[in-house]
């Protein structure tokens, strides 16, 4: 019996540990669900500028505003990503790069890889570094992409609600949160990022 308690023990600080890394909070059990794939995902259609709208809760964004997303499609068929982010302590912009790559399961589901120089065995650990799922999109208006990591016997998971603009209208956000119903995810989760004085460039 104590052998049991230790060894619960030490799974829950691993877990808290890995959780710490990939600053995870919505956690489930069992391992993530399968969501079905966006009928002819088309990735070209899918680049251009994207604004952050809503998400759920997401550690490495807490001192973060003003989050938007270029993509460019590349001559191997990735997107070069480009995340801009205001510091809510400092106010200055910073930008982060990255390649995500259609995988061989479906054109919809990205690989996500941090530009760095660190090895890759450190860099896939890198904050937002991972699978990316774009579960609906209509490309000139909104985009919903999730993500998700195993962690055994449990899993957690991000939600985001991209827009070609800074806000989208209610009908809109309403038919989003309907879609996310229907798939069992919780829009309730969703959160609104602090995006005032956003400067545009």
């Amino acid at each position: 019996m104590v052998m049991l308690d230790k060894h619960r023990i030490v799974v829950a600080v691993l877990f808290s540990l890995i959780c710490l890394g990939k600053t995870c909070l919505a956690t489930g059990i069992g391992k993530c669900p399968r969501l079905e794939y966006m009928n002819n995902f088309n990735l070209s259609r899918f680049t251009g500028r994207w604004y952050e709208i809503e998400r759920t809760f997401y550690l490495v964004q807490v001192v973060s505003s003003c989050v938007s997303v270029d993509l460019t499609e590349n001559a191997k068929g990735q997107l070069e990503v480009d995340v801009k982010t205001k510091s809510r302590w400092s106010g200055s912009f910073t930008v982060s790069e990255g390649v995500a790559s259609p995988t061989k399961r479906d054109p919809s589901v990205l690989i996500y890889k941090v530009v760095t120089n660190l090895p890759r065995v450190i860099s896939r650990y890198l904050p937002g570094a991972g699978f990316y799922q774009v579960i609906d999109t209509d490309y000139d208006n909104y985009a919903v992409l999730y993500s998700c990591t195993n962690y055994g016997l449990a899993h957690t998971d991000l939600i985001w609600i991209w827009g070609r603009q800074r806000e989208i209208n209610a009908h809109l956000r309403a038919k989003i949160y309907e879609k996310l119903e229907a798939i069992r995810l919780d829009s309730e989760r969703l959160i609104l990022p602090k995006n005032g004085n956003c400067s545009e460039t």
